[in-house]
């Protein structure tokens, strides 16, 4: 008999996934954490009961969270990631000429489980040289941290428990503190669908801090209704602005399977819903 794993999003809607086996279930000092397989999307990781990411998808947001602000910055050296346990925005990070990529992640067991059994999200990120992990609460390091990076992404859970914080705009304000002077920040907004006031909330919130703010969107097939936003904040650089030759140029090495040059256009015109 089939398994079910069902995801709760909130106003009415949920949606459920089956599962041929469940290689890992634990609960951490922050979250449930477990490790589904899906006849649909290979390995998932699950938190709390919602899909953080699959084997099968998780380049499209992995890429799309990661590159298109990357490539909007002239010269992205340092960066930090709140969240992203998984290792994939890591990753993908760490595919541009950076000297250094700091990522902060609060529950260590995230990290563990990922490289245990979704190593293929990571690809060997976390042994980069490049690359520095610290287990710590990532509210905590952007208040009291006096380093400055170029871009700052948020790879988080939804807007639950100990994530809740990380999409008000106190938080925001600590982020942009530790910004360059031409810094960006881009997070995770939820889904276009069935989160709109999340992302709508979040865009006026930033809006008081940054003078340009630019929600976007992929296709992400695990994710409740697919189509999934993030939003970019800058301080200087505009995605709009960037030319799809310089784009090409600089992620032409990547091997990338969804961002691209006229994605990175597309993705800010956002499709009319319902």
């Amino acid at each position: 008999m089939a398994q079910w794993i069902g995801d709760l999003v909130g106003g009415g809607l949920g949606q459920a996934l089956q599962v041929d086996d469940v290689l890992y279930d634990a609960v951490s000092p922050y979250q449930r954490i477990q490790v589904a397989v899906s006849p649909l999307f290979g390995r998932m990781l699950i938190l709390d009961d919602a899909v953080q990411t699959t084997e099968r998808d998780e380049y499209v947001y992995h890429e799309m969270l990661v590159h298109l602000p990357l490539v909007t910055h002239p010269d992205p050296t340092r960066v930090l990631i709140i969240g992203g346990g998984d290792g994939g925005t890591l990753e993908e990070v760490l595919k541009h000429p950076v000297a250094q990529a700091t990522l902060v992640e609060i529950d260590r067991a995230v990290i563990d489980v990922s490289r245990a059994y979704l190593p293929g999200i990571a690809n060997g990120a976390f042994d980069d040289p490049r690359a520095r992990v610290l287990i710590a609460d990532g509210i905590a390091f952007v208040r009291e941290t006096g380093e400055r990076f170029d871009v700052v992404l948020v790879d988080s859970t939804d807007p639950k428990g100990a994530a809740e914080a990380l999409f008000g705009e106190a938080f925001f304000a600590l982020c942009a503190r530790v910004l360059t002077a031409d810094g960006i920040l881009c997070l995770q907004s939820g889904s276009l669908l069935y989160q709109r006031p999340l992302a709508a909330g979040m865009r006026t919130a930033l809006e008081r801090i940054f003078p340009l703010v630019l929600p976007y969107w992929a296709a992400v097939p695990a994710y409740p209704g697919t189509l999934w936003t993030f939003t970019v904040a800058t301080r200087g650089p505009d995605p709009r602005t960037v030319a799809r030759d310089a784009a090409a140029r600089r992620t032409a090495a990547f091997g990338l399977r969804y961002y691209g040059p006229e994605t990175h256009h597309a993705a800010l015109a956002l499709p009319a819903v319902p």
